[in-house]
């Protein structure tokens, strides 16, 4: 019995709980770098909010192709990129994982309505200026 001992402990080192992203492991940070926004929305948001972008997948995923006319008629960039990332704590975000480690890319600046300018993820601002472009 106590030889089968170091094996067994290396069997249960070896079982990790599986993540979230188990069925969508991390991309390296270069292909990311080189991904569209269209092609980051399809490997990391598809599953959830349909190919199209308007939701029903998952039962609790929302369409995204009404993003603009819920917030007044202006995209709410600002709010789409903290939901993705995962950094702006009061979002509503249910099931939804937190993507930020899965976008880390170069960094660009990025200018919010306001004339702030933020160290963005270059990858997290091509996904959301996709999810602009799809809306309705």
């Amino acid at each position: 019995m106590y030889r089968a001992a170091p094996l067994l402990l290396i069997l249960l080192a070896a079982c990790q709980p599986e993540d979230i992203f188990r069925t969508n492991p991390k991309p390296d940070v270069q292909d990311v770098s080189e991904l569209t926004g269209a092609e980051i929305y399809a490997e990391n948001c598809a599953t959830c909010h349909g190919d199209d972008a308007k939701g029903g997948i998952y039962p609790s995923a929302p369409g995204l192709t009404t993003l603009t006319a819920k917030h007044g008629g202006s995209f709410p960039t600002r709010y789409v990129m903290s939901t993705i990332d995962g950094y702006a704590k009061g979002t509503q975000r249910g099931p939804m994982p937190e993507f930020g480690a899965l976008l880390e890319s170069e960094m660009e600046v990025w200018v919010d309505e306001k004339g702030v300018m933020t160290p963005t993820p270059a990858a997290l601002v091509r996904l959301a200026e996709y999810l602009e472009s799809v809306q309705g």
